[in-house]
Parts: structure tokens; C-alpha cells; sequence
């Protein structure tokens, strides 16, 4: 087990996802399905009809990284795109039923992962730890009022918000 103890929570957080994605990329290797690819089909499967632009904001990526990506997935049969009705410059992303089934399969590969990481936790452990990763995700999204660039302090005695996991 590495010693944590002094080490600071980005550092954890960092360590921690590049070592969870190498895991779930070598499970995922018989999919021909990367762990950034598997997570793009999650939020899809979660999240019908977003547009690109939406999905690279989410991943704090280029719009031209995720263009790639999206290109590469399409190729593969796995999404595809249409004309949002509302917008007709924007192009809307869906899981194919071929896409929807490649993630099923690599879903429950990645619960497992999940569950090798984090079995030791209990179920409100589990939940407390996506409460307080998603509210530091909906931070970087959306900093409070009195975080943002050029806003005025937050009265004192006010209470922060609590956002719920993204």
C-alpha cells in the first residue's frame, strides 16, 4: 500500500485517476475501447442528445480533441450524429445500438474495477465520496459567486452551496 499520508488531495485525486484509467484500459483492450472512449459512451448513455461542444466542456478538453474522438467513435459505428431541430448548426450525439451494447459490456468491466477500488468503503462512504467529487467537479464547472473572477466577497455567516453530483 503507498504511503499517503502528507500528500495532498489533488496529488491523491491525480494519482488516483491515472491509476484507474490504466486499469480500465487494459480491461477494456478486448473492446478496442480505451477508458476515455468507455467514459465519452457513459456520459452519452446517461446524457442523450449532447453536442459535441457540450461533451468537451464537460471533459475540459479542446473542442478539436474531442472532435477526434467523436470522428473515431463515429467511424467505429458506435455514435452517430444529427441535426438538432432546434439549432441547426448543431449537431447532436447519440449512442447507436451497437454503441449502447459495447457499453454495457465495458459498464459492468468498469463496475468491477469500481468495486475493486473502492470495496472497502460502505455504501454511505461510496455515496459521501461522489457528494464531495461531485461537488468539486460542479465547482470547476461553475465556481460559486464569490469565487468568480472580478465578483465581490461573500457576506460573512453565509452558507456555500451544495451542489449535487454531476
Amino acid at each position: 500500500m503507498m504511503e499517503s499520508a502528507g500528500a495532498s488531495t489533488l496529488y491523491l485525486v491525480h494519482v488516483l485517476t491515472h491509476a484507474s484509467r490504466s486499469k480500465l484500459d487494459g480491461a477494456l483492450a478486448h473492446l478496442a475501447l480505451s477508458s476515455f472512449q468507455y467514459t465519452a459512451l457513459s456520459v452519452l448513455a446517461h446524457n442523450e442528445n449532447l453536442s459535441s461542444s457540450r461533451l468537451s466542456r464537460r471533459f475540459h478538453v479542446t473542442p478539436q480533441a474531442m472532435g477526434e474522438l467523436i470522428l473515431l467513435l463515429e467511424k467505429r459505428g458506435l455514435i452517430e450524429r444529427r441535426e438538432d431541430a432546434v439549432n441547426k448548426r448543431t449537431l447532436l450525439l447519440t449512442l447507436t445500438e451497437h454503441g449502447r451494447s459495447v457499453w454495457e459490456r465495458a459498464d459492468v468491466i468498469a463496475k468491477k474495477i469500481e468495486r475493486l477500488i473502492f470495496g472497502d468503503l460502505s455504501d454511505a462512504q461510496v455515496n459521501a465520496l461522489r457528494a464531495i467529487l461531485g461537488n468539486a467537479l460542479a465547482t470547476l464547472r461553475d465556481p460559486p459567486p464569490d469565487k468568480r473572477k472580478g465578483a465581490s466577497k461573500a457576506r460573512p455567516g453565509t452558507c456555500s452551496r451544495i451542489r449535487a453530483p454531476v
